[in-house]
């Protein structure tokens, strides 16, 4: 029997749609779940993120030349004196322009999410229109001299670019946190040119952990950033020094008050900043206009002080192969700390990463010169101390120590420095958690209300609420219900609680079955009690919406085992019971899910 050729064509139009439908879901589960997708996705996020970072500090550079009249070659923190009225315009209008886009942004003034914030609370969601916003503002900052370091806005704008890649291919939720990771390692690679570095950066900030899991796409990541960084741009950052050799093992206890100090000193800038943006705040000054007088006191700072603008690196270079008088660099010192806590307290934006090793830098040689003087180490071994500091301060401030630590081996490529590195950033690190307890982001998490330590995934928790949790198996009786028709609907081993509700089904308490049992015999005539006469725990219920990180404390706060679980504070309809016993149990089952999710795509 022949067919026609028109049932012939629809017979291969449904043949070609159901192919192009399997192929459609085997495409989409091999972009989800391939590990091998996972690899080349980092490798083209690393790659995007070195380019996006190495432009942001070559334009930055670019508009140091233009703004400042700098010769070729010439940088802005290593100029000596900068005209005073050329300094106040640029730094005043630099404030203006920060401040446009303030008002340009206008009402949307919802809280912007960074990296570290994604990771620990939305599975690594970031919005690359408002990473934009911050990179432009960094952008803005930095390429007006203000004394801060550009990486907040590259690393905001390479976290959205791996999360944005991470959404679009549909990844679980532990690989876009992992690609979050992997555009800041890219960043940090590209910027200074140390893949080791930018790796250590994603796994002790951005993504929390290690596992072995997170080893590939990151370290691709971070090595194909460098490579991008250097072949758009020629970038590389590099401290030039001379080949250390330690004359003997009586540097590692300076080593260890150096970092002592520096991690006091980080203390002292974090809530410098602090209280600079409550000054500000306290002022009355509108947001819009804040950066323009901050621009303007950073701009007379710097007129006694030129080398506190931009980020520091070339001053750093000076100080390493000259000899500034000790009084010089502890003015510098005081005048970095004044101006850093300025243009960040007013309102620009930028990091503190590269003003830390600059400020660590800075107070390891004033350590240098003040031990070579007293002679406790010999003038070969003073670098030592001003690559020390760098690093403990770096670590202090950023809160990675074995990001600075390795860091300093990179930039420098001296390894002799590993050991009284390792033992500064240590006591750096130690120093600010026992006096502080917060690096500078968390801290600033901390002023929002926020209890992140790291990027590491304590979102899921929040999101899991005392509705998720609970069993709906829950027993109801009326509070006027007499105790007579309470023992013959609930019988001893029915239940051991029932929940009573007034009319409107309110919760008012527990009542324990055994208790109401029990006192049956001890009744001796004269009316009969109502469950309202009985009841226990009013207190004894939560909120349905309440996360699972504010329910558990209830527990031993309430000093109860069980808590009801109502619609609202107002109305407290009971919805369900929720058992220590249980949530935690719960709390497990789902921490073994996250696991099996977070190891599901690896072979």
């Amino acid at each position: 029997m022949s067919i026609s050729p028109a049932k012939r064509r629809l017979r291969i139009l449904r043949w070609a749609v159901a192919v192009a439908y399997l192929f459609r879901v085997r495409l989409r589960k091999s972009l989800r779940d391939d590990v091998f997708v996972l690899v080349l996705t980092g490798a083209i996020v690393g790659a995007l993120s070195g380019a996006i970072a190495a432009l942001m500090v070559y334009l930055a550079q670019f508009s140091h030349r233009l703004l400042f009249n700098l010769a070729h070659g010439q940088r802005l923190s290593s100029v000596s004196a900068l005209p005073t009225e050329l300094t106040l315009i640029v730094l005043t209008v630099g404030g203006l322009a920060v401040g446009a886009t303030y008002w340009y942004r206008g009402n949307r003034r919802h809280q912007i999410v960074d990296p570290i914030e994604a990771n620990a609370l939305l599975g690594g969601r970031m919005s690359l229109t408002d990473s934009t916003y911050v990179a432009i503002q960094s952008l803005l900052s930095s390429g007006f001299g203000l004394s801060l370091g550009i990486e907040g806005g590259f690393t905001q704008a390479a976290g959205a670019i791996g999360s944005k890649f991470g959404q679009l291919l549909h990844r679980r939720r532990h690989d876009v946190r992992m690609l979050v990771g992997a555009g800041a390692a890219g960043g940090i690679a590209g910027a200074f040119g140390a893949p080791f570095a930018g790796a250590a950066y994603a796994f002790e900030l951005i993504v929390g952990s290690y596992t072995v899991a997170n080893l590939a796409p990151i370290v691709v990541a971070a090595v194909v950033g460098t490579i991008s960084a250097h072949a758009l741009f020629g970038h590389s950052y590099r401290l030039p020094v001379d080949a250390l050799e330690l004359s003997n093992d009586a540097h590692i206890f300076p080593a260890i008050g150096l970092g002592v100090i520096c991690g006091l000193l980080s203390v002292l800038l974090m809530r410098g900043v602090t209280a600079t943006e409550h000054a500000f705040h306290q002022s009355g000054v509108r947001t819009a206009l804040r950066p323009c007088a901050g621009g303007f006191l950073v701009g007379i700072v710097a007129i006694f002080f030129p080398h506190v603008l931009g980020s520091g690196h070339d001053a750093m270079t000076l100080m390493l192969h000259g000899s500034w008088p000790l009084a010089t660099l502890i003015a510098v010192l005081c005048g970095k700390i004044i101006a850093s806590a300025l243009s960040l307290g007013s309102g620009f934006r930028g990091g503190l990463f590269s003003t830390s090793l600059f400020l660590g830098t800075v107070t390891g040689t004033i350590a240098g010169q003040l031990g070579e003087n007293a002679g406790l180490f010999a003038s070969a071994d003073a670098d030592m101390m001003s690559l020390v500091g760098m690093a403990s301060f770096g670590a202090a401030v950023v809160g990675a120590p074995m990001t600075m630590a390795l860091l300093a081996i990179e930039i420098t490529g001296d390894f002799t420095v590993v050991g009284p590195v390792l033992l500064g950033v240590i006591a750096a690190t130690l120093t600010v958690r026992q006096v502080f307890g917060y690096s500078f982001a968390t801290w600033r998490f901390h002023l929002r209300g926020e209890a992140i330590l790291s990027g590491e995934d304590i979102g899921w928790v929040r999101q899991t609420t005392a509705r998720d949790l609970m069993r709906r198996d829950i027993a109801i009786a009326s509070a006027t219900m007499g105790l007579s028709d309470f023992r013959a609907k609930f019988p001893i081993g029915a239940t051991k609680y029932v929940a009573a509700v007034d009319s409107n089904g309110g919760f008012v308490g527990l009542v324990d079955v055994a208790s109401v049992h029990a006192e049956a015999a001890q009744q001796n005539g004269g009316p009969e009690p109502t469950l309202q006469e009985v009841v226990a725990g009013e207190d004894s219920w939560v909120d349905a919406a309440t996360r699972f990180d504010r329910l558990m404390p209830l527990f031993e706060r309430r000093e109860t085992e069980l808590l009801v679980v109502v619609d609202d504070k107002n109305k407290k309809r009971v919805l369900g019971l929720i058992t220590e016993a249980f949530a935690l149990r719960r709390y497990r089952q789902e921490l073994e899910a996250r696991q099996r999710e977070m190891f599901g795509s690896q072979p």
